[in-house]
């Protein structure tokens, strides 16, 4: 009897236990969460919610559960060591401790699997080009910035079983199109990241580019745009250890299984000050000013998560640069601080919503 009941309290005292030590043992790691996704609100109970009250408060519980961050790293940890595998169907682990990302399109995309139809093709050059003319009717310079994902740049990362079946890629087509059906300006950085791997340019546990392929880019487009762009070679890139990318956060990487880098500029205008203004508070719309910046000129880049390596380094080459996320821009936002240049910049994967995204820069040109 006595071993019964023992057994009935050791269950309950195991079941109970982390909700009874979470008040007194919880830290920061323990609170929120980088998904990059809100978690489940409790839910609301009434007639119009039964059916779906269920699976709404599952999803509550498993969001909030006592020490949900730390099981979830442990059990990182334990797929990695025993399986060799990120538990995320979003996260594709490839060699030397580069992760690439399986969502979306960014795979067919690097493997020659994706193709534009040459309507889609002609399409989405016609959007480029009219919003370019109706810039240019404006006295406004307009510019293309591509950057390529992850997967084309790093393909000798990727496990053996993903292999390129067809060249050109798609983005290449593409800017290939672009190039011999229109009068605008494309800056694609790819085939210099493939020709220069003295330089690591993405990091290895996060979608993004690093720094160093943004102070690039941003060369060529000041080359574009008749500066004076300044070569890598020039300037000092410090490689310095970063922590866990959203890649790794998809599968909550413990910190401990990265050796990811992020890359730092010097030497590149560091004797001038800028000012920054971040409009709303969320990083989506700000204004930078170099009063002494070489290139007087207003810049205006409506940009994706990518255009954010661009701003490290932009901003202190023209004196006035404003960045717009694609999600938070307006059009009267140009009207409000008249540009000279207007600099276009999606990543390869979302490459397909230009149309839509030119329709947002100029809508005039479009009615």
């Amino acid at each position: 009897m006595n071993k019964k009941i023992i057994m009935i309290a050791g269950f309950w005292l195991c079941l109970l236990a982390p909700n009874l030590l979470y008040p007194f043992m919880k830290n920061e790691s323990d609170t929120g969460t980088d998904e990059n996704r809100a978690l489940a609100d409790f839910p609301h109970l009434s007639l119009q919610t039964l059916e779906s009250y269920p699976g709404e408060m599952d999803s509550y519980i498993n969001d909030h559960a006592a020490f949900r961050n730390r099981f979830l790293s442990l059990n990182a940890r334990l797929n990695l060591d025993l399986f060799d595998y990120p538990d995320s169907t979003e996260v594709l682990k490839g060699k030397d401790g580069w992760y690439f990302y399986t969502a979306g399109s960014s795979l067919a995309d690097c493997l020659g699997i994706n193709r534009y139809p040459e309507p889609v093709l002609q399409a989405i050059t016609a959007h480029i080009q009219t919003a370019a003319d109706y810039f240019e009717s404006q006295g406004i310079q307009f510019i293309l910035v591509l950057p390529p994902s992850k997967e084309s740049v790093y393909r000798e990362y990727l496990p053996d079983s993903c292999r390129q079946l067809a060249s050109p890629t798609r983005s290449e087509e593409l800017v290939s199109y672009i190039r011999s059906h229109s009068t605008v300006t494309v800056i694609d950085p790819a085939p210099y990241f493939a020709e220069n791997r003295d330089y690591q340019w993405y990091f290895k546990t996060d979608t993004h580019w690093n720094d160093a392929a943004g102070y690039v880019t941003n060369q060529m487009l000041i080359e574009a745009l008749g500066g004076a762009p300044v070569p890598i070679e020039d300037v000092t890139v410090s490689y310095l250890p970063s922590g866990v990318g959203d890649l790794g956060k998809l599968f909550h990487m413990p910190p401990s299984r990265t050796d990811d880098t992020m890359a730092v500029i010097s030497g590149y205008y560091d004797e001038l000050s800028t000012t920054r203004e971040d409009v709303n508070g969320d990083g989506n719309i700000t204004h930078q000013v170099t009063p002494d910046a070489p290139d007087p000129r207003r810049i205006a880049v409506y940009r994706d998560s990518f255009g954010y390596s661009l701003s490290q380094t932009l901003s202190k080459y023209f004196r006035y640069t404003d960045y717009y996320h694609w999600q938070a821009f307006d059009a009267s936002l140009l009207k409000e601080n008249r540009p000279d240049v207007v600099v276009y910049e999606v990543v390869e994967r979302e490459q397909g919503r230009i149309p839509e995204d030119m329709m947002k820069l100029a809508p005039e040109a479009f009615r």
